[in-house]
């Protein structure tokens, strides 16, 4: 098991499946929500979404052991309203001397806020149970945009200029990213990358380049999709942007209006 002192200030640095000494609990970490929990016995989803606690018996006889979640518990028993997402197996197991179980416990979030609970393990005869304090951040792929609208100022023909959209993550999960319908802009501009990885709240330039090739005015859209890494088809709603440009050209009859 992972061991930390304390949590870190920085939200960029994130704790995955850790034990935080300063608060006494095991942090599992954000995880992407949604996720079917049927699937759980599947070694992909248990290296993400389930630890392994191991639980010795130190004592000088065999024990009964049961393990529960105190949210299951009711509320005048110390319970909570709400449906938990961890899971416990086993349920219950019998201990010879020395022996070790591997207790697995699983985080199903369904929604992108943090949930905490208990492991609470009961022996046979032992008034007094064990509980470990659990949490999980259900979390979802979320990414800002630096404008709405790339406006590139008016451009005489043959002029050539650059702006920058900067994405953002927002969330604590990496994130896949495209910006789709590109292939329809006008020839007069370039998009310098079109699809790639966010990692938890970085930041990422994407430069947009207008040549100014005909007189003509241009307002295009391009679309941003961003979604899961894990193929799960969890998804940002796609985001509009708009590129606003327009190339012109001097006659020689404004020229001389000009002088």
């Amino acid at each position: 098991m992972n061991i930390k002192k304390a949590r870190p200030a920085e939200k960029e640095n994130i704790i995955v499946k850790s034990y935080i000494q300063s608060e006494s609990l095991f942090e599992f970490g954000p995880l992407l929500i949604k996720k079917d929990a049927e699937k759980r016995q599947d070694p992909t989803v248990q290296q993400v979404n389930s630890t392994v606690f191991q639980i010795t018996n130190n004592g000088k006889y065999a024990v009964d052991a049961s393990f529960t979640l105190k949210s299951t518990l009711s509320l005048e028993e110390g319970g909570q309203e709400g449906k938990s997402p961890f899971i416990i197996e086993p349920a219950e197991a019998t201990l010879s001397v020395d022996e070790t179980l591997q207790l697995r416990v699983f985080a199903f979030p369904t929604e992108a806020i943090l949930y905490t609970d208990q492991v609470v393990v009961l022996l046979k005869d032992n008034p007094n149970p064990v509980c470990l304090p659990i949490q999980c951040l259900g979390a979802k792929p979320s990414v800002t945009v630096s404008h709405d609208t790339v406006l590139f100022e008016r451009a005489l023909l043959g002029k050539t200029m650059t702006k920058t959209l900067t994405l953002t993550s927002t969330c604590p999960i990496k994130v896949n990213w495209r910006l789709k319908k590109t292939e329809n802009l006008s020839q007069e501009f370039t998009v310098a990358k079109t699809s790639g990885t966010l990692m938890p709240f970085k930041e990422e330039g994407i430069d947009i380049t207008f040549k100014s090739i005909s007189q003509k005015k241009f307002l295009e859209t391009i679309v941003l999709e961003v979604d899961d890494v894990e193929a799960l088809g969890i998804k940002q709603e796609d985001k509009n942007i708009q590129l606003d440009a327009e190339a012109f050209n001097i006659t020689l009859n404004e020229a001389m209006q000009l002088d």
